[in-house]
């Protein structure tokens, strides 16, 4: 029976958490003249590259003993679908509604009705999407439709195609290949070898049991390699950037909490398992809430608080509008929509049992 990972359930708030400081730094760097984490340069957390990294290694973990079998695809695509687009959808529509009703707070660069559909069914088109933030998932979708070759028979094509595919990616990601084309560049980012990088993880960890200590510090090491990250390419310690310090980071902090969970059935607190669940909400409200926020606390009335003040409280209500979107829209549509699956699968099982009897007559 697989085993639930908790480490690793409660590591997928780093993502929201990471992404947050750092939208927060730069609204307090413009809005509040305010140098907040005292990292003036740096633009990305790399949050979404363990978020990548993360999809790809939980993909693995909870197919691996499915894989050459074609009729698991629609319940793998249909429950990454009930994962991301309902709630997506929902945030989407909601932003749309406001930038239509409020102009002056739609981004310079106006949406077309081609950007709209293209951002609702998260198809690559130059970033220029209704939630900025969606960017990520548009990659993600890419990942998982990849991902089902693997459920296919014919392994040494699904081997061959993912390595000419790893092989492809690598060469724009270090530019040997380059192109002005969008759809070729979303096909071989540098963003797919961070997602092969988390399947890697996920066999390393299924197939080598690791000492308890060494995962443990592994974990440590890459806790602690983001902040070293954001301090590296602040002040250019090493020529690694961001996206691959970042991702070896990752590498660390899911091989040793995997390592871990396997290992111990450690239970972490209520709260921490909580916001785990709540990131995916989190990650998608969080830039809209510090917006509004930061049209609130501009207002004289707010002039007494310090900068500080105004970041942590930034930080602390764009968590917890997260938090109340995760309990009130996204879990509950996803708990009805899982069970609309479990019934549709309970029927499917029940007609090829039909079937087979009326076959045996």
């Amino acid at each position: 029976m697989r085993k639930h990972l908790n480490l690793i359930q409660f590591s997928r708030a780093f993502v929201p958490i990471f992404v947050i400081l750092f939208h927060v730094k730069a609204f307090m760097m413009v809005y509040f003249h305010y140098n907040f984490l005292m990292l003036p340069d740096i633009l990305k957390s790399g949050g979404v590259y363990y978020f990548f990294a993360l999809s790809g290694f939980m993909a693995y973990y909870l197919y691996h003993n499915k894989f050459g079998n074609r009729e698991v695809i629609k319940h793998f695509l249909y429950s990454r679908f009930i994962r991301i687009y309902p709630v997506y959808w929902i945030v989407t529509t909601a932003v749309f509604v406001v930038i239509m009703l409020f102009p002056s707070l739609a981004p310079e660069k106006q949406k077309g009705i081609g950007d709209i559909i293209y951002s609702f069914l998260l198809i690559p088109n130059g970033s220029n999407l209704v939630l900025d933030v969606a960017w990520s998932l548009v990659h993600t979708v890419f990942f998982y439709l990849i991902f089902t070759i693997v459920f296919f028979k014919k392994v040494k094509i699904t081997i061959a195609a993912t390595i000419l595919w790893a092989v492809i990616s690598l060469a724009f990601s270090i530019q040997l290949l380059s192109s002005p084309n969008i759809l070729l560049n979303y096909l071989f980012n540098s963003y797919n070898l961070i997602f092969l990088t988390g399947i890697a993880c996920a066999y390393i960890v299924l197939k080598v049991r690791l000492n308890l200590y060494v995962s443990w510090i592994l974990a440590i090491i890459g806790v602690a390699g983001f902040p070293l990250s954001w301090i590296n390419a602040q002040y250019g310690y090493t020529a690694l950037n961001i996206e691959i310090a970042t991702t070896i980071a990752s590498v660390f902090i899911i091989i040793g909490f995997s390592s871990i969970d396997l290992q111990k059935d450690l239970k972490i607190p209520k709260v921490a398992q909580y916001l785990g669940d709540a990131s995916f909400s989190i990650y998608l409200t969080h830039y809209y809430c510090i917006s509004a926020l930061t049209i609130i606390f501009l207002q004289p009335m707010f002039n007494p608080l310090s900068n500080i003040v105004i970041a942590i409280l930034f930080i602390t209500l764009s968590v917890i509008c997260g938090c109340l979107v995760y309990s009130f829209i996204e879990k509950p549509i996803n708990k009805k929509l899982k069970q609309l699956l479990k019934r549709n699968q309970r029927y499917e099982s029940k007609s090829i049992v039909k079937e087979l009897k009326e076959n045996a007559q």
